[in-house]
């Protein structure tokens, strides 16, 4: 079934350390997987910035998922908890190289512990219907797209990056709802509705706060997915969008109509905010067939919002890879060129003397060696023309290795 929320089957993933007893295996038996992991992100910058430097950043991710058909009887039942804690210090910020997205895409949110998920959901009509309701990052139903490569232009689903105070990926998440309808074996559609609560961002006290008092609006995505084979390969083809009824602030007029910055006023509210997106997946070739991924995939989305409010008001990125390599089934190549456009209304006044901000441009080459079962070792390049969209910023080249272990 295509788009579908709930899965009843148990990943079959490589671990770092080894089943030799068979307890991980009986539990997946059994509808109980447990999952940890660390990624670790080190960059230099080579160029840009007022300084060359590096940093590390990482994530711990613990979680479980639990398939209450297998495991109590409950037809079409399953629930999920997962929390994370962050560590690190962030490059862009620490080499001043100005970017609008980061290059390691793990750090952000606090060194905190944070509630990823916690939710229960539901098939019907043999997994025609879904729904999930309790603690969901949106990022994680809507606009989902892969995340290999170690620059956030190109990982994570995006409105998030653009709207970030209001539409959480992971590892913050919110109260809310999916309901997920398959009309057809290709076709779903998907509709959400989320708590809009800035006190979950918070980084003293928010991590694992549960109580849902601090509301300020409702956030609604949609998304129309279609998912099957063109000439035999896989495809994704999605489009979507979202109302935001949150209050945020207006990217250039305070409540006088005239601009903030040169007002000293604080910027006007705004009744809320949208977007939309299209995104598309699709492999092109089948490799040597080891696995799903083998072979040529490329992935290409688009994301904009409305330039009322915020200082991004759209993305664009396109990325190939290429798993298989050599004799190497599971090693993976890929290659990333991207565009991040600077709100037009935000750049009449934000930038002053410096000049008016346009287009972040990004480009990402990377190489993931896949050392022994549950390890990944993954070089990275990027390098980035005019950082926060402006062209005297110092193009930047950072050199980095991302690390994913699967314990």
């Amino acid at each position: 079934m295509a788009g579908l929320l709930l899965s009843s089957s148990v990943s079959a993933a490589p671990h770092l350390l080894p089943d030799a007893d068979g307890r991980r295996a009986a539990l997946a038996a059994r509808g109980v997987e447990l999952t940890a992991s660390y990624t670790s992100e080190d960059a230099t910058n080579l160029s840009g910035g007022s300084r060359r430097t590096g940093t590390h950043v990482g994530q711990l991710a613990l979680g479980a998922t639990l398939d209450l058909e297998r495991l109590a009887g409950w037809s079409g039942l399953q629930a999920q908890v997962s929390v994370t804690r962050r560590d690190g210090a962030n490059l862009n910020q620490r080499a001043a190289l100005g970017q609008l997205l980061q290059s390691q895409e793990a750090y952000g949110r606090g060194r905190i512990w944070r509630l990823g998920s916690l939710w229960l959901g539901k098939q019907w009509n043999e997994g025609r219907v879904g729904l999930k309701l309790g603690r969901m990052a949106v990022g994680d139903d809507f606009n989902t797209l892969d995340c290999t490569a170690m620059s956030l232009t190109f990982c994570g689903s995006q409105p998030a990056m653009i709207v970030g105070d209001y539409w959480f990926n992971g590892p913050l998440s919110q109260w809310g709802a999916v309901l997920d309808v398959a009309p057809t074996e290709q076709t779903y559609l998907r509709l959400g509705a989320y708590q809009v609560n800035p006190r979950y961002a918070d980084e003293s006290g928010g991590g694992l706060r549960l109580a849902p008092s601090g509301t300020v609006g409702t956030l609604t995505p949609v998304e129309l997915g279609w998912q099957g084979r063109v000439r035999g390969l896989q495809g994704h083809y999605a489009v979507g969008g979202w109302y935001s009824s949150a209050p945020r602030a207006d990217a250039w007029q305070d409540p006088t109509g005239g601009a903030w910055a040169s007002s000293g006023l604080d910027a006007a509210l705004r009744s809320g905010a949208y977007g939309g997106w299209i995104s598309l997946r699709q492999q092109f070739s089948a490799g040597d067939g080891s696995s799903a991924q083998s072979g040529l995939r490329g992935q290409l989305d688009l994301v904009r919002t409305d330039r009322r409010t915020g200082n991004i008001d759209a993305t664009v990125h396109a990325i190939a890879t290429y798993t298989g390599v050599g004799a190497r089934a599971s090693d993976q190549i890929g290659l990333g060129v991207a565009a991040t456009e600077v709100n037009p209304r935000y750049a009449r006044q934000a930038n002053g003397a410096q000049g008016r901000a346009k287009t972040e441009y990004t480009a990402e080459a990377f190489y993931v060696w896949q050392a022994w079962p549950g390890v990944s070792v993954q070089p990275v390049v990027q390098y980035v023309v005019h950082p926060g969209g402006l062209s005297q910023n110092h193009d930047a080249m950072v050199l980095g290795v991302k690390t994913n272990l699967a314990f």
